[in-house]
């Protein structure tokens, strides 16, 4: 039962962590303000964001939601049905849930989502954003790690995320 509280904490740290951080951008600086914190390289620019990343599929509010709802469904049910599941991939779920409702909140609330990273080489985003991306390669990297591994020691089928590790 440790891995639900894993994915639980992670996912409730990443949606604080993510509320504070679009609060206080917003309440702070004007849409389009950029305020410079790490010299050339990253900046603080306020950006309002109706779409995806790189601003694809723009007001596409109820695709994003029903996506977000979904997911979050998808989680529950994991939560529910598995007994247990290890730690990293905990991590990852908790990661990509946080992450997935930070940004639900906006776009039920506002309808946009407020970004605020800015490396001037990619498009400007948020800690939500992050965390989605980061909770992805997690997941996908010990899926295929586990799944390599499966087939370098003989196995026939596909691993056992419940019996590899115990949580």
């Amino acid at each position: 039962m440790r891995f639900r509280a894993i994915v639980l904490g992670v996912a409730l740290g990443v949606f604080v962590l993510d509320r504070w951080s679009k609060g206080y951008v917003a309440s702070h600086y004007a849409p389009g303000e950029t305020f410079w914190h790490w010299g050339p390289v990253v900046a603080f620019t306020f950006v309002l964001n109706r779409g995806a990343a790189f601003g694809l599929l723009q007001n596409r509010d109820l695709l994003f939601i029903a996506v977000a709802v979904a997911l979050l469904v998808a989680v529950g049910w994991i939560l529910a049905t598995r007994r247990s599941l290890p730690a990293v991939l905990s991590v990852g779920l908790g990661l990509l849930t946080g992450g997935a409702a930070g940004n639900l909140w906006d776009r039920v609330v506002s309808g946009q989502v407020v970004d605020f990273v800015n490396f001037h080489v990619w498009p400007v985003f948020n800690v939500a954003d992050s965390a989605i991306v980061v909770g992805m390669a997690v997941l996908v990297l010990e899926l295929w790690r586990r799944e390599r591994s499966n087939v370098e020691s003989g196995g026939d089928g596909p691993s056992q995320p419940d019996s590899d590790h115990p949580s």
